[in-house]
């Protein structure tokens, strides 16, 4: 069966993200803000598919803050200003790793704020993880519940044809031309990810 993605028109949104249709459900759901379903939204999807990316479309959209695995510590564990947290929207980029982080010592501060952002009158979070929601390994049911009743999408990785598109767009913006079989030895010797493509066009 002949893969439609090939005749895929591209929309280019930014430096490094382009929205097809493994993407796009996530990208229309971040540019549909604030009208959600639910105030808590779970988007996972393997590394470097974009994830981080969507994060900062929507903290533009929203003025959300942001908190990933390396600055947590100090954004998210004080949660003593309950006024200053319901005046925010919160984005936790890589939520999974920061669950697991020291064998779940901060599995609780994460359920208190979607708890208090579920309490909020307009307030929202925003997720990303490598996994689904049921497979994290949380010692709190809680807490999966509490994501698995979010609104939860998937990102999925692109396939060669859309690697390929991403590579050829890029180099044709800037007119130059490359050949089918130059191509195909950069797909097969490159990560299936957005960054990658991106950057062995840029090289």
């Amino acid at each position: 069966m002949q893969q439609t993605i090939i005749k895929f028109k591209f929309k280019f949104k930014s430096n490094d993200f382009y929205i097809s249709n493994k993407n796009e459900l996530a990208y229309k759901f971040i540019k549909s803000w604030p009208d959600w379903p639910t105030k808590i939204a779970y988007i996972y999807g393997s590394e470097k598919c974009g994830k981080t990316s969507i994060c900062k479309l929507w903290m533009k959209l929203s003025k959300s803050i942001y908190v990933n695995k390396n600055n947590f510590l100090r954004r998210l564990i004080p949660q003593d200003n309950l006024d200053f947290i319901k005046s925010r929207n919160w984005i936790i980029d890589d939520v999974d790793h920061i669950i697991h982080f020291k064998k779940n010592k901060y599995e609780e501060k994460i359920l208190n704020l979607i708890n208090i952002i579920k309490a909020s009158d307009k307030n929202f979070l925003l997720m990303t993880s490598k996994n689904t929601p049921k497979s994290l390994k949380s010692r709190l049911d809680d807490l999966i519940s509490r994501l698995s009743s979010s609104t939860v999408i998937e990102m999925q990785d692109p396939d060669e044809d859309l690697l390929k598109k991403i590579i050829e767009k890029y180099l044709s913006e800037r007119n130059v031309n490359i050949s089918n079989e130059n191509l195909e030895y950069l797909i097969n010797r490159i990560e299936r990810s957005y960054k990658s493509a991106l950057m062995i066009a840029e090289k």
